[in-house]
């Protein structure tokens, strides 16, 4: 079994302060395991018990402690810990328990790097709120969906009757992602044009995004679907406005599970090539 247990903490300007007991070592982890769930409920008017409303997943309470690995470094350290950690600024928080590794944004809340007896190891405690609560996954995962695979290498093979196999398209405009996650993932989708592309849509399932424009040869679009952060820009620029009315973008999430992705469009669907890249979620680490 893996026994790290690692606390990485990269502020907003990429400055980067590690626990992993060269200098500090961790000796608690509060709200990483999983988040708090909460049940909204109404009584009924007649009969027994209650009738549930809602559900949710709420924002993430995560706090880690810390403690000097060598005490005759404590003013030091100690000087270092309450620089970095400033809540003037925004954090990204990975940790490595048990030989996995996540992440996630967080504000500071508190810190406290109490004043105690200046020969025993120096503490700090360092208190985060994250208003997304899923952990994700330090890789992105992704595919070209026009992804042409190439196949021709050595040794050198040539077939008499059916020639040279040099690559393989994917002719049928799909592709499958068998995702692992807890909780449905974002995905962020860009198309790149070859040629002039006319309305072109991404399909997932039943539910699609169609932007209504007309693409040229260069042309990059960007496709966001994260709930708070809904967007579509054609080279940068916002062109939410020109989406299909019919769009669902809550329906390009990755659910756990077999999810097969598509695209089409009205004319020049030869000439797109598709991204679709997120990282997984997770409940707790």
């Amino acid at each position: 079994m893996d026994t790290e247990v690692i606390a990485r903490f990269v502020r907003s300007d990429n400055t980067e302060f590690i626990v992993d007991e060269t200098d500090w070592g961790l000796t608690a982890i509060d709200g990483a395991d999983a988040a708090k769930y909460e049940l909204f409920t109404q009584k009924n008017g007649t009969g027994d018990g209650d009738t549930t409303t809602g559900k949710r997943v709420a924002a993430r309470d995560l706090e880690l402690q810390a403690a000097v690995m060598d005490t005759r470094l404590n003013a030091e350290l100690r000087q270092q810990a309450k620089r970095f950690f400033n809540p003037k600024s925004t954090y990204r928080v990975y940790l490595t328990y048990m030989g996995t590794t996540a992440w996630l944004e967080a504000e500071l809340e508190a810190f406290q790097a109490p004043s105690k007896q200046i020969d025993l190891p120096q503490e700090f405690s360092a208190y985060f709120l994250a208003t997304d609560p899923y952990w994700k996954s330090v890789d992105d995962f992704g595919q070209d969906i026009a992804a042409i695979t190439p196949r021709w290498g050595f040794p050198y093979m040539d077939h008499p009757d059916l020639g040279v196999l040099v690559d393989v398209a994917n002719f049928a405009r799909k592709v499958t992602f068998d995702y692992d996650g807890d909780v449905p993932a974002w995905p962020v989708i860009t198309l790149t044009v070859d040629a002039p592309v006319t309305n072109p849509k991404i399909v997932n399932g039943t539910a699609f995004v169609r932007l209504i424009d007309e693409l040229a040869a260069g042309d990059t679009v960007v496709i966001t679907t994260a709930p708070q952060r809904i967007r579509i820009t054609k080279n940068g620029q916002n062109v939410l406005n020109r989406v299909d009315r019919a769009s669902n973008f809550a329906g390009l999430a990755l659910q756990p599970g077999t999810n097969v992705y598509s695209f089409a469009a009205d004319y020049g669907d030869n000439s797109l090539h598709v991204v679709i890249r997120y990282n997984k979620q997770y409940l707790g680490v």
